[in-house]
């Protein structure tokens, strides 16, 4: 007994002195901030550049003006960006816009929805395929067909293109360790970055339009199915692969006939994962051109227009759950271990005859009816779902103040204000120095350097203050997050019931774009810092629950059962045993509560909430602050790294062995 508890004695007080040190440290940060506040804060107006973002601006019209006669532009960037223009054209004018001389796509929407309806059904079953048709459907009574199959075009395309590299870098990574650790750092900087910083850089090099959105796009797509289809390969057992090798198959056979069937389900996981990240992204990727939703979402936001927001958003969510459900249904599918015996397959071979052939007519009928190629124009609700939306915005706005004003004005006067005090208006010194000695107690000297060398780069960037605006806002969201993700992840972990009645929320709040989010929190909270929190919080929330549920569940049940027949309390054996017991996911939960929230306290300077993101964006609509905003993009990947790290290191630390 005296082995087991010595641990816990000798832990104990360095986990009292970690807080202690901490809780002092932040004292002496706020004394110092009080007696300097307001100087050396590096704060720069808006219309203002520095040397360096000036100096960036520049280098960004020489690139602009070398478009046409510079090597690297004419042969790789430009043959670059016709060939997916080309092909993001083909895939466009099928379903989404005229072709050719036709004032009409290849398909009409009777022939899209009959197209849907049989590749669905073809890879799952009939309910599916009629639930598919059914939320397509919905798109065109929204009054925006046209936009939704822009949106779904750009996301096949992205999807196709970012597979066709993604799984084939997978399996290499999967069958290769070299591979792997190579591929690794740039999966994991991927990850870190939010979307935001991807589209000036790609729009300078591939110009504006659904060429730059598309290769975007896959940036952001590709890393996930390069993951998990390593990680599928990776998971095959041992024992199917050593036999196949003793039976003197070669490593291409191997791979054929064991190693891609058996990591089948894990790799179209890979496929729904990289679908909804190119939905996800084609959305935001509205800011540098490309069609389809995204563009009304923009201007909505851009005009305060919640209730037209909200009809574009929906059709998004529509298209999301669409996609995300059809390829889930696939993964079912493949995960049955149930032959169909012959009736079964007779019957499937007849729906599929049968489903064929009505698709083959409705293709013929959109190509020679008017009323099967465009959409009906009297199925049109959006009027009726904007108006719902503005009346449900004013009447919660104007009976639940305390749900709107009054908690923005409790976060914002109670924790934000302060917050943002400290970090922006102490001194640039005083700040880098407290946050590098946070890191060091949190995550050890590695961490304390890489925070250091990153916080002294972006203060060389000249964003210094308009970065710790951006900090203040992620640590604030990611503080709700967290207490609120804890709580309900506790819960969650604990009670199966209130797993599977909250599983289809959790994994809907994963599904949607996080640019959506905006819309609602536009209209309960107005333009504010506190709208890209409450986004930030909303959108973070689900895969903390997630992170946290599955540390509690674990929890070995010896230790509980322990504790339980000790006499403990449920409160006792939250906070004493499974809490403690889960810290690893805990940490681990901060961390991508701190990523998710980043990615949406960024573009949340479409709601007032300035910072970096509100210079991004800026950037991209004045020439003359080009330089400003992509030097602000560059300031959001520090911040991000800077974040991660910390975070990682601080995971390790506290999953070291102890001695």
């Amino acid at each position: 007994m005296s082995v087991r508890t010595e641990p816990s004695l000798t832990s104990a007080p360095r986990r009292i002195k970690r807080s202690w040190l901490l809780a002092s440290l932040f004292l002496a940060w706020l004394v110092l901030a009080r007696i300097t506040k307001g100087k050396a804060t590096l704060e720069l107006p808006v219309p203002e550049n520095t040397a360096f973002t000036t100096w960036v601006g520049d280098i960004a019209d020489s690139i602009r003006g070398n478009r046409s006669d510079g090597a690297a532009f004419k042969y790789f960037f430009n043959p670059v960006r016709e060939f997916i223009d080309g092909f993001v054209n083909v895939i466009r004018e099928l379903i989404a816009i005229p072709n050719g001389n036709s004032s009409i796509p290849v398909l009409g929407w009777l022939g899209v929805l009959a197209l849907i309806g049989f590749i669905v059904y073809s890879i799952s079953h009939i309910r599916m395929a009629i639930a598919a048709v059914s939320l397509t459907f919905a798109c065109g009574a929204l009054g925006l067909w046209t936009d939704s199959m822009d949106t779904l075009a750009m996301t096949l395309a992205a999807v196709i293109l970012s597979l066709a590299i993604g799984i084939p870098v997978g399996i290499w990574a999967g069958l290769s360790d070299r591979a792997l650790k190579a591929v690794t750092p740039i999966l994991d900087l991927a990850q870190i970055l939010p979307t935001l910083v991807y589209l000036a850089p790609l729009a300078l090099f591939f110009l504006i339009g659904p060429a730059s959105a598309t290769i975007a796009t896959m940036v952001y797509s590709i890393p996930i199915a390069v993951r998990l289809t390593a990680f599928g390969i990776r998971g095959v057992a041992t024992s199917p692969v050593e036999a196949g090798t003793s039976m003197g198959t070669t490593k291409v056979q191997l791979l054929k006939k064991v190693q891609l069937p058996m990591a089948s389900r894990t790799i179209i996981l890979g496929i729904n994962q990289t679908v909804m990240a190119a939905l996800s992204f084609v959305v935001i990727a509205a800011l540098i051109g490309a069609p389809g939703l995204g563009k009304p979402v923009v201007e909505a936001l851009i005009i305060r227009n919640v209730g037209e927001g909200f009809v574009a958003g929906l059709a998004v969510v529509l298209i999301a759950i669409m996609l995300d459900r059809s390829t889930s249904a696939a993964i079912q599918e493949e995960t049955s271990f149930v032959p169909p015996s012959q009736a079964d397959r007779k019957r499937r071979k007849f729906g599929l005859t049968i489903f064929g052939a009505l698709t083959l007519v409705s293709i013929v009928l959109s190509r020679q009816l008017a009323w099967a190629a465009y959409f009906p124009e009297q199925i049109d609700i959006s009027k009726l779902v904007a108006q719902s939306t503005d009346a449900f915005v004013v009447w919660v706005t104007e009976n639940l103040q305390i749900l709107t004003s009054g908690l923005s004005k409790v976060v914002t006067v109670g924790v934000l204000n302060p917050l943002e005090s400290l970090l922006s208006y102490s001194p640039w010194f005083l700040t880098v120095t407290m946050i590098t000695l946070i890191s060091l107690i949190l995550g050890g000297v590695r961490s304390a350097f890489v925070s250091f060398v990153l916080l002294l780069a972006i203060v060389a960037s000249g964003l210094w203050f308009d970065t710790m605006i951006t900090f203040t806002q992620t640590i604030v969201a990611t503080l709700l997050t967290m207490a609120v993700g804890v709580v309900v992840g506790v819960w969650v972990g604990r009670s199966t019931r209130a797993e599977r009645a909250l599983r289809p929320i959790l994994d809907a709040g994963q599904t949607l774009p996080a640019f959506v989010y905006l819309i609602p929190m536009l209209g309960f909270f107005g333009p504010s810092r506190f709208t890209a929190i409450a986004t930030g919080i909303v959108y973070s929330i689900p895969i903390v629950v997630k992170i946290v549920g599955q540390g509690i569940r674990e929890v070995p049940v010896n230790m509980i059962e322990a504790a339980t027949s000790a006499g403990s309390t449920k409160w006792q054996l939250i906070t004493k045993v499974q809490l403690p017991a889960a810290k690893k996911s805990l940490l681990l939960a901060t961390n991508q509560g701190l990523i998710f929230v980043l990615a949406v306290v960024v573009i949340g300077g479409f709601v007032g909430a300035g910072g970096l993101g509100y210079l991004v964006i800026l950037g991209g609509s004045k020439p003359q602050l080009q330089g400003k905003g992509l030097v602000a993009g560059f300031s959001i990947l520090l911040l991000g790294v800077m974040i991660d790290r910390i975070a990682q290191y601080t995971v390790a630390r506290n999953s070291a062995p102890k001695h």
